[in-house]
């Protein structure tokens, strides 16, 4: 898989070499030039430019990358003003660092919808929520094992846990389902009314918004959720 990482501070740095180091293409970007030297064996491409330039972006491929990550956490308005020019471009999936609930609200206020928090986030699990497509959250067990929340993937609309039988055919297990309301609200849209089925009734129907809380490996709920 092919990823931008943008601020390659202590926490984008860790973000990018992790990436890179499970063997994916990876082009670390940063206003620094001293961090092309530095970090030249440890990630695939390092690109010094002022991130917060519409050319400067324009020349980076973020058409073609499965995501591009701004995390810059040091200069907020860097942050919130690289992250409203990357939403006028043809970005697959964005994804804001957040250091503060203020800096959250903004890149909220922006339509970011997949923030994270260095402070709760490590990134080996950031890394491994970037290859899982669906990812809501995830909880490292350990560098290989983890609980991750995912969105239904749409293949599975309509299918019972019994049908699909996750365990058997990819070895992980569903701890929960989380059933979306069918009616709209301010409640829905915040994702606050969604039901929390703990026992996993096999024989429901599953439906286009629900969300699954899956326990397995890594590799296994990526192939699931594939």
């Amino acid at each position: 898989m092919k990823y931008i990482v943008i601020g390659l501070g202590y926490f984008g740095t860790s973000l990018a070499t992790k990436l890179t180091s499970l063997g994916n293409e990876v082009i670390g970007v940063d206003n620094r030039n001293d961090r092309a030297e530095e970090l030249k064996d440890r990630i695939t491409k390092v690109v010094i430019m002022d991130s917060t330039k519409t050319n400067a972006l324009q020349s980076l491929p973020v058409s073609d990358v499965d995501a591009v990550i701004v995390a810059i956490g040091e200069d907020i308005g860097s942050s919130i003003l690289t992250l409203s020019l990357l939403k006028k471009m043809d970005v697959k999936r964005l994804i804001g660092r957040a250091i503060n609930p203020m800096h959250q609200t903004i890149l909220g206020e922006l339509g970011i919808a997949e923030i994270i928090h260095p402070e709760e986030d490590t990134a080996s699990e950031v890394s491994s929520m970037l290859m899982l497509r669906n990812a809501k959250s995830i909880m490292m067990v350990n560098d290989s094992f983890a609980i991750v929340e995912i969105s239904l993937p749409a293949k599975y609309i309509g299918h019972t846990l019994d049908t699909i039988n996750m365990e058997e055919r990819f070895g992980i297990k569903p701890v929960a389902v989380k059933i979306a309301p069918k009616d709209k609200g301010l409640l829905k849209l915040m994702n606050l009314d969604y039901q929390i089925d703990k026992e996993c009734d096999r024989q429901r129907p599953l439906r286009e918004k629900d969300m699954l809380l899956l326990l397995g490996e890594i590799e296994k709920i990526k192939r699931f959720i594939d």
